[in-house]
């Protein structure tokens, strides 16, 4: 067959009974990751049986890492291939860190495994198709399994990137509603099912809010202006019906997660773990509210001064000639900020790359296709004392060059450039409609401390402290135990009144200026059932990834507040598509029929999740299609368990395979 692949008040808390209406079914926290170990050889090939010569039993390894609850799915899949008699399973489990390094290696992608995994993704629908599908995302986060269609790439590029998109919404909509129905056709990923995020509290946690996206659960909850959102303690009174007049200032939030972070350096991890913890310590230029609109954060203020309709050929004449990889890289050390489009280093020996002093050359020349300038506030002092300038900006930009989540970051920027000491211009390579949310989308990191360590240095198992800019200054941490920060008495937003430091702030007088917890002490806890544990016996205040039965006997119980908000993610199983017979799109459609995605939902996950019929979760539906009800009908019998259509498809292999044989 021929193969195309070569909230924090009541009005914004949802409780489960809403939730169900609402959506349907509900969801369970999804959550985001890639990453490597070396593999070892499957114990079955997938190949042949060898006493009939045929292609079935065909031997299938399935491997994640995680929660319970995604292990428990993952072993729900491999029963439902079991009992067809077409398949020979076994599932391999592994700690959540060691499975990250283990799948984000490239080298993974030969072994003919199927990993799942999850992602939290953002506002951009974007996020939920090019991050594991574009072949620019291979041993990164999170093309696990090295995908690399041509023609999917051009049209995930076409729904971002170009001038057509950036002014028409509704082309950019039914460009999106292709690329949904590309992925349902090609079927190199199969996603289970949207989840929910949600938080377990405590009675003395006041005005707790919850944002979207797993990283943000510690960080949001604790300061957030842009959507009027704070957490107090008060230890004697029960949380559920007090207000900001309520509101009381000191104490330690004590919260639990379940893995340890990979990294204190944000440009060199991707876990969301350490991407939660980060969130307390470093800021960004702009922030968004729950909704994804954006807003100045340390940028005073911004605007775009331009816009040019260029492609990424315009580049050419500042490109400069690199050698290949055997695998099939570009054998440079300094970070490609654009290949040209018509070289493919998998087929050639020399390609043509745009470097990072190429890039700002062109910018300079007048060759860019976007141009934002950013003015920074002043008086904004890092953890150190030192003053936030352009010069950090800049540096920043620069540190997340060749780092983990550079293919996220040079997808678009083209260089960054300071202006004076408190205004920076950031350029994108090409027109995107994405650019206001996406090119400042870097953490502000100190240039004296850039400057002092090597790229992923910044981490205090290194014996480097982190410095920020953010609300609150590390303390101490151990390794595999727990984080202790405190908040900076020097934090910018205190010092100059919520309304005073934001011209958008409409929020009522009594919100307080910088967040009012003194401290917060994170535990770092495994096992699901001692974290649930933790905070009933009151050692903890707060925690997340609680096992979904445990959620439903918190909801019943007095003294606690189950927090759920519908999130931006899912979890997915992604097929080797590179090995045989997974080249097959006809064994990908067959097993994606097998994958009982409503029994996942009812069984494993006791209904706090909604089946993923679609790619793409409600928060980024109003950007990624034109009528989500339409994508849904048209999509959802591709991805519904039918064991007839199954074994229609597989037998057709079958049959053809012992043909040729």
């Amino acid at each position: 067959m021929a193969n195309r692949h070569e909230a924090a008040d009541e009005s914004r808390r949802l409780d489960r009974r809403n939730l169900l209406a609402t959506i349907g079914a509900a969801g369970t926290a999804g959550f985001a990751g890639c990453g490597g170990l070396g593999a070892t050889e499957p114990s079955g090939s997938a190949g042949s049986d060898p006493d009939d010569g045929g292609l079935f039993p065909l031997s299938v390894r399935l491997e994640t890492g995680g929660t319970d609850e995604r292990i428990r799915m993952v072993e729900l899949i491999a029963e439902s291939l079991q009992q067809t008699g077409y398949f020979e399973t076994e599932v391999e489990t592994y700690e959540w860190n060691a499975y990250l390094d283990r799948v984000i290696n490239p080298e993974y992608q030969g072994n003919g495994y199927l990993p799942a995994i999850g992602l939290s993704g953002t506002f951009n629908p974007h996020s939920f198709c090019n991050v594991i599908h574009n072949s620019a995302n291979v041993g990164a986060c999170c093309n696990l399994t090295g995908i690399a269609d041509p023609e999917l790439d051009e049209l995930l590029d076409s729904a971002r990137y170009g001038i057509e998109v950036v002014e028409d919404p509704q082309f950019r909509a039914e460009t999106y509603d292709e690329i949904w129905r590309t992925l349902a056709d090609e079927r190199y990923t199969s996603f289970t099912h949207f989840g929910v995020e949600t938080a377990v509290s405590n009675a003395d946690v006041h005005g707790f809010g919850m944002w979207p996206f797993q990283e943000g659960l510690f960080g949001y909850a604790l300061y957030a202006p842009q959507d009027e959102q704070v957490v107090w303690i008060n230890r004697d009174r029960r949380a559920g019906d007090s207000d900001l007049a309520d509101l009381v200032e000191g104490g330690t939030l004590t919260g639990a997660v379940s893995t340890n972070p990979n990294s204190f350096d944000p440009p060199h991890s991707s876990d969301t773990t350490s991407t939660m913890l980060q969130n307390l310590l470093f800021e960004g230029l702009v922030v968004n509210d729950a909704e994804g609109n954006v807003y100045p954060w340390l940028a005073e203020r911004y605007e775009l001064r331009d816009v040019r309709n260029v492609d990424r050929t315009a580049y050419e004449e500042y490109m400069r000639t690199a050698g290949t990889t055997a695998e099939g890289a570009v054998d440079v050390d300094e970070q490609v900020i654009v290949r040209h489009p018509e070289d493919d280093p998998a087929t050639a020996d020399e390609v043509r790359v745009l470097l990072p002093e190429d890039a700002r050359e062109a910018a300079a020349d007048g060759t860019y296709g976007m141009r934002f300038r950013y003015e920074l506030r002043e008086g904004v002092e890092f953890h150190d004392g030192s003053e936030l300038t352009a010069e950090d900006v800049v540096a920043s930009y620069e540190y997340y060059e060749n780092s983990a989540t550079a293919p996220q970051t040079f997808d678009s920027v083209l260089a960054a450039v300071a202006v004076d000491e408190y205004v920076v211009d950031v350029y994108a390579q090409v027109p995107d409609a994405e650019a206001e949310r996406e090119l400042p989308g870097i953490y502000v990191l100190s240039s004296d401390q850039i400057a002092a360590v090597e790229k992923g240095g910044i981490d205090p198992r290194e014996g480097v402290t982190p410095i920020g800019t953010g609300p609150y200054e590390f303390g101490e941490f151990v390794d595999e135990e727990y984080l202790e920060v405190a908040r900076f008495d020097d934090y910018w937003v205190g010092s100059r009144g919520v309304e005073a430091a934001f011209e958008w702030f409409d929020g009522p007088d009594a919100f307080p200026d910088g967040p009012v917890v003194d401290g917060v002490e994170v535990e770092v806890v495994p096992d699901d059932a001692t974290r649930a544990g933790a905070l009933r016996s009151g050692e903890i205040d707060l925690t997340y990834d609680v096992a979904s039965g445990t959620l439903a006997d918190f909801d019943d119980a007095e003294g606690f507040l189950v927090h759920v908000v519908e999130a931006g993610g899912y979890d997915y199983l992604q097929y080797p598509v590179n090995v045989e017979p997974w080249d097959d799109p006809r064994l990908r459609e067959a097993v994606n029929h097998l994958i009982p995605r409503q029994r996942i939902v009812d069984n494993v996950l006791n209904g706090w999740a909604e089946p993923a019929w679609t790619p793409i979760p409600r928060i980024a539906r109003g950007a990624g299609t034109t009528d989500y009800d339409a994508l849904e009908e048209a999509i959802r019998p591709l991805n519904e368990y039918d064991v007839d259509r199954a074994e229609e498809l597989l037998e057709e292999m079958a049959a053809e395979y012992g043909e040729s044989s």
